[in-house]
């Protein structure tokens, strides 16, 4: 994937990560409240994939967007905290996982860009899935507390 920075917002910026058929917006929001020590949110992040079709049906995936979003703001969190509160191990465990989840996006993207056996399934599939697998969880649980 390669990505792009976009300052054109106010109060904040935009990274752009862009496969074959994926491309994902990351917006950061900067909370000057403490001019001294302004503060680095994730504002949102959205998924879009150039195989769906029409331009209000291209979010790949709200689950996927919350997902990767939960991560970043976990990793930017932890390492904006003060030397003496920032535990180095978490911090580089969740930079790992985000970098993981990078990774498999990027995976994602070129299975989904193959035309013989690829496209959006690679990523509706887990929406799809989700559902019957909490479901299943769900009912393993209550049979486990019963």
């Amino acid at each position: 994937m390669e990505s792009f920075r976009d300052d054109s917002r106010d109060g904040g910026l935009t990274v752009v990560l862009a496969g074959k058929v994926l491309v994902v917006d990351v917006d950061f929001s900067i909370d000057r409240g403490d001019p001294l020590k302004p503060v680095l949110q994730i504002a949102n992040v959205k998924s879009q994939n150039a195989l769906l079709s029409g331009p209000s049906n291209n979010s790949t995936s709200v689950l996927l967007d919350s997902f990767l979003a939960d991560a970043l703001k976990d990793y930017c969190s932890e390492m904006q905290k003060g030397d003496e509160y920032r535990d180095p191990l978490r911090a580089a465990g969740l930079r790992k996982r985000v970098l993981d989840h990078l990774r498999y996006l990027v995976l994602l993207d070129g299975l989904a860009s193959r035309k013989e056996d690829g496209g959006i399934r690679w990523f509706t599939d887990v929406d799809e899935l989700c559902p019957t697998l909490r479901d299943l969880a769900k009912s393993e649980a209550e049979a486990v507390a019963s």
